[in-house]
């Protein structure tokens, strides 16, 4: 069955053409024989058409071109001497176009000695029939046609075989090349490189060294086919002016040549060695990066004394240049990998391979029946530290942080970083209820030590959550999500602290998910409104001031405590819309009240600590507001937690001096439940100070409740700040309080919240009394 012409060689294709052209061409010489019934031709001719003519066939079906190339050379020989005997000198001139086929069909040497031989007989066929001039200049011709195709044939052959390395070489470069945008491994695409290099210098050993990350010492990258003891040793050398061909290459990043390694000083420290492997001379070349840092070595060791030619090291480049090119790749491939799985700041896993690990966690957790903790970790109030010490700090703080996480947790532990200050903690294996508690109160602990910082110790603490697998939840997702409710609660309970997620977390974190579904439905529905608690003077119990409340009335849960949503609005930022519309609803409202009932007449508005971030701006923008609306700034007095004075005294002194400047007054809310010093009153510019209600209420005559609220009167006095005592429900509070100096009061005795008609309906009648 004969081969596909599109599967044939190039050599094929060729032969088949011209045994096809000289049957055409010599075919109409038959057929005029056969018409002249010249016998002799019709003898040559068809020896010719017939003989040329198998050829092909016998190329076609079987594609062995070497026997059928001879074949064909040596038929036409015989086919033309034939025709020379049969004819005459008339056929002497096809000896030319035959002596150069000659040369392609057949092997140089033996076309030679065919074509001298067929020079030789046709010359003694046909010597009679030329004349001595004539004869001479024909054989001259013939053997210079010999002579300059024998050349040709061998400058062509010597070319091919150029172009044949040339395509080895680069079939060889693309298959590295394959390989290394296939993003093989470096042990995979250095030993290629190795071995076809090796297959190009048969005499040759190759060995690539890398350079460490320390940039110090050489490591083996790849080196088959040099002895194990060898490779061994030469593993982590320090590289340095004269310390071997590849120590003094890596250093001076400059190509070492050593024709003998037995009498150079670069190997003076190694001979011995090189002399136990068999290794006579090696020739060094630095692999240079395209940063032009040098990455490693690429060294050529011979059996015998060695000087390379400009031909090896154009090789040798070519190999250096592939070998630079998977360096640089696997680099990259590294650097990738790194950023994709890796926290850049603190180096720890991220989010990504976090997940990885944890899925491999999971398996064998559940494989081995055994638990899996998980610790969710968020730095209490590091935003505190960015917006006040700057980001530079913030991220020294988490460098640090990731250290001390480390050094807590144990080596098959994972700590990861998942963004901003959230820490993720797995630990891995069977550990006990016990061990985890020492561990987190371990991390606990540490993470509360002060960070010194740029000269300065910096305080930020940590709240803890832990969730139990399978205990607590079975999927990664749910263990995280329950990991991150127990550490919410250890935020919500005071911070710095551990806690364990249980089944109540998840119940309140349903009503939590619920309370801020419904929260942002109410701003944009507005179901808030407010009520407003009196303010009044104890001796005479006239309504001077009012405390404004606000309070949610949903459509379907009913009354929602501030207590349950106050915290969550501040938490996910709504409580900024939400106290902007209580200042506009009761600046208006007292707008009403000043004009028609109380001249005098001050409502205080309950501020979120969210709201003095910025610089406070909302807040500072109320006084414009008042102005711009010609209610006057007294109108409005404003109340802070004493949390609030200690724990951001820079940004709120600001705001409270501006504020106080255009009319607005302040008071401290509940004094005496945080831990404000009375050192820090000083500081700040304070009208009011509201004793909080669990003083008032405990208060009879000889308690140390009454002493400590008349400390607090008597201190106010002297910085001359007045006092409103909160929660007074009976007369013996009351005149406890009178009795100590206080003068204003609020509380259920006095009045309780009032709608804004009721409280108008007090204001009317005070009126009216008066």
């Amino acid at each position: 069955m004969p081969i596909k012409l599109k599967q044939r060689t190039l050599e094929d294709k060729i032969l088949l053409a011209i045994t096809a052209a000289a049957t055409l061409v010599l075919f109409p010489f038959l057929i005029t024989s056969l018409l002249a019934h010249d016998i002799a031709h019709i003898a040559v001719d068809i020896a010719a058409v017939g003989g040329i003519f198998s050829v092909f066939l016998g190329v076609w079906f079987t594609s062995n071109i070497k026997l059928f190339s001879a074949i064909f050379a040596v038929l036409a020989q015989v086919t033309i001497l034939i025709g020379i005997y049969v004819k005459g000198a008339g056929l002497i001139y096809w000896l030319f176009p035959i002596i150069i086929a000659s040369f392609y069909l057949l092997p140089i040497f033996v076309a030679s000695l065919f074509n001298l031989l067929l020079i030789t007989v046709a010359c003694l066929f046909t010597y009679d029939q030329f004349d001595s001039f004539t004869l001479s200049r024909i054989v001259g011709a013939f053997f210079v046609t010999n002579l300059f195709s024998m050349i040709f044939s061998m400058f062509m052959q010597n070319k091919n075989k150029q172009l044949l390395e040339k395509d080895k070489i680069s079939q060889l470069r693309n298959n590295i090349l394959e390989l290394i945008a296939g993003s093989s491994k470096l042990s995979k695409v250095l030993p290629a490189v190795i071995h076809s290099i090796e297959n190009e210098l048969p005499d040759t050993i190759c060995s690539i060294l890398l350079l460490d990350k320390t940039g110090k010492h050489l490591t083996v990258g790849a080196a088959p086919s040099l002895p194990e003891f060898y490779t061994s040793l030469i593993d982590g050398l320090v590289i340095g002016d004269g310390v071997g061909s590849s120590g003094t290459a890596a250093f001076t990043g400059k190509r070492v040549i050593v024709s003998d390694v037995a009498t150079h000083p670069y190997w003076f420290a190694w001979k011995v060695l090189a002399k136990k492997a068999n290794l006579a001379s090696c020739w060094s070349e630095p692999i240079i990066g395209n940063q032009g840092n040098v990455l490693g070595t690429f060294s050529l060791y011979h059996r015998k004394i060695s000087t390379p030619k400009s031909d090896d090291f154009l090789l040798i480049e070519q190999f250096v240049n592939l070998a630079r090119i998977a360096i640089e790749r696997e680099n990259a491939d590294q650097i990738i990998w790194q950023q994709a799985n890796f926290d850049s700041l603190t180096h720890l896993s991220n989010r990504n391979l976090l997940h990885e690990h944890l899925t491999n966690a999971l398996n064998n957790a559940e494989r081995d029946k055994k638990q899996l903790a998980i610790a969710m970790l968020d730095l209490d109030k590091f935003k505190d530290i960015n917006d006040s010490l700057g980001h530079g700090v913030g991220d020294a703080v988490l460098v640090e942080c990731s250290k001390r996480i480390k050094a807590c947790i144990r080596k098959n532990d994972i700590a990861a970083r998942l963004g901003g200050d959230e820490f993720i903690i797995v630990f891995v294996g069977t550990t006990t209820p016990e061990d985890i508690d020492k561990i987190a109160q371990k991390l606990s602990n540490s993470l509360a030590k002060p960070y010194l910082i740029q000269e300065k110790n910096i305080f930020c603490t940590a709240s803890i959550g832990l969730a139990f697998y399978p205990n607590d939840a079975l999927t990664i997702d749910a263990l995280l999500r329950n990991a991150d409710q127990a550490m919410y609660r250890a935020k919500t309970q005071g911070r710095n602290s551990v806690h364990y997620f249980t089944d109540n977390m998840r119940t309140d974190f349903m009503k939590r998910m619920e309370i801020i579904q419904d929260l942002r439905i109410a701003v944009m529905q507005n179901q808030f409104y407010m009520v407003y608690q009196p303010i009044v003077n104890l001796e005479n119990n006239q309504i001077i001031k009012a405390e404004a409340l606000i309070r949610w009335q949903h459509p379907e849960k009913g009354l929602i405590s501030p207590f349950d949503f106050i915290p969550i609005a501040e938490e996910i930022g709504v409580i900024i819309e939400i106290s902007q519309w209580i200042f506009e609803e009761v600046s208006e409202q007292t707008k009403i009240w000043r004009n028609q009932y109380c001249k005098d007449l001050t409502i205080s508005i309950n501020t979120s600590p969210v709201q003095f971030k910025n610089d406070g701006q909302q807040i500072k923008s109320w006084a414009e507001s008042l102005i711009t609306r010609e209610i006057p700034c007294e109108a409005i007095a404003i109340e802070i937690t004493e949390n609030l004075v200690m724990e951001n005294q820079d940004e709120v002194v600001d705001v409270l001096d501006t504020i106080r400047e255009q009319g607005i007054a302040v008071s401290i809310d509940d004094f005496g439940t945080g831990y404000c010093s009375f050192s820090y009153l000083k500081n700040y510019a304070i009208d009011y100070l509201k004793i909080d209600k669990s003083f008032v209420q405990n208060m009879s005559a000889d308690n140390k409740d009454v002493a400590l609220c008349e400390a607090i009167i008597v201190m106010a006095k002297k910085l001359n700040i007045e006092v409103i005592a909160e929660g007074i429900e009976t007369e013996q509070q009351k005149q406890l309080l009178i009795d100590a100096g206080c003068l204003l009061g609020q509380g259920y005795l006095l009045a309780k919240p009032l709608s804004h008609i009721d409280f108008e309906k007090l204001l009317i009648e005070q009126n009216k009394v008066v």
